[in-house]
């Protein structure tokens, strides 16, 4: 037993090569529609935070590619929207296995990092 507690999750870091920045910004900011934040005094220029619900979602620069099944989820309300506009725009979907109460699939963004989204039966 801890002496503390993790209250929760404040952010999750993906990464992208430079060349591929403009692309792996637009991808969050456009296509998924998360909000951009302002980064503060103190961070690097490159890369780009969002907002995603209460937690954020940081883009940094890094030359390595991603971990292949390193992944964060995001959960969504119309799952098969979200499977209509991934094929219409030409993305990956990759079938995950089954899990029960659920709907979900993993894709990438355009530098690689792999993401799976998840609806739930509720």
């Amino acid at each position: 037993m801890s002496d503390f507690n993790i209250r929760g999750f404040d952010h999750v870091t993906v990464t992208t090569p430079e060349e591929l920045e403009t692309e792996v910004l637009e991808f969050y900011e456009n296509f998924l529609g998360l909000g951009r934040l302002e980064k503060p005094a103190g961070t690097r220029s490159s890369g780009g935070w969002f907002t995603v619900g209460d937690l954020e979602l940081h883009v940094s620069l890094d030359s390595h590619n991603p971990p292949p099944t390193a992944h964060f989820a995001v959960t969504v309300d119309d799952f098969d929207v979200v499977v209509g506009r991934m094929r219409d725009s030409g993305f990956h979907i990759e079938q995950a296995r089954p899990i029960p109460g659920s709907r979900r699939f993993f894709t990438r963004d355009p530098a690689g990092n792999r993401i799976e989204i998840v609806s739930y039966d509720r």
